[in-house]
């Protein structure tokens, strides 16, 4: 019988994760007024809660029933996606004891309101930009996050 083979490690020092997030279960903590507005501030920091686009979703008119009686469910939708992502992002980066809060996801340019998105990991002296993706079918959101471990030597370094 051979010995066993030994077993390298993956070679840059990389984590993925990935998240599923039903948009009804969003959409009916949403409907709530006092449950969706503690989701949201919960969620979201304060720096996407002031996007223009969420900013208008999210005013006052938004919460409760009366406001989805034109079945209009894509603020569920962007919610279900923010919450995939940041899901996805404690995933990629389990060596960091994150909040929700730590996790800013953002347009890839600053000063734009759409376009490609990232993930900034808040930390104490500098923020870490992760590579996110988030996709919608039916009524599932779901996200992968790609978080690279500062805490692993780089092949290079070795």
């Amino acid at each position: 019988m051979k010995p066993p083979r030994p077993i390298l490690p993956f070679p840059i020092p990389l984590h993925i994760g990935t998240d599923i997030c039903r948009v009804s279960r969003i959409l009916s903590i949403l409907t709530n007024p006092k449950r969706g507005r503690r989701f949201v501030d919960r969620v979201l920091s304060p720096e996407e809660r002031g996007l223009r686009r969420v900013r208008s979703a999210l005013g006052e008119g938004y919460w409760g029933k009366e406001a989805w009686r034109g079945g209009d469910v894509g603020v569920a939708e962007f919610v279900a996606g923010r919450f995939a992502a940041k899901e996805a992002a404690f995933k990629a980066h389990p060596f960091r004891r994150l909040t929700f809060h730590d996790i800013v996801i953002r347009p890839t340019s600053d000063g734009e309101e759409s376009g490609p998105i990232v993930a900034v990991i808040r930390g104490e002296e500098v923020d870490q930009m992760a590579m996110v993706s988030i996709s919608h079918d039916g009524d599932y959101a779901t996200a992968v996050c790609l978080g690279f471990d500062p805490t692993r030597k780089q092949p290079s370094d070795r």
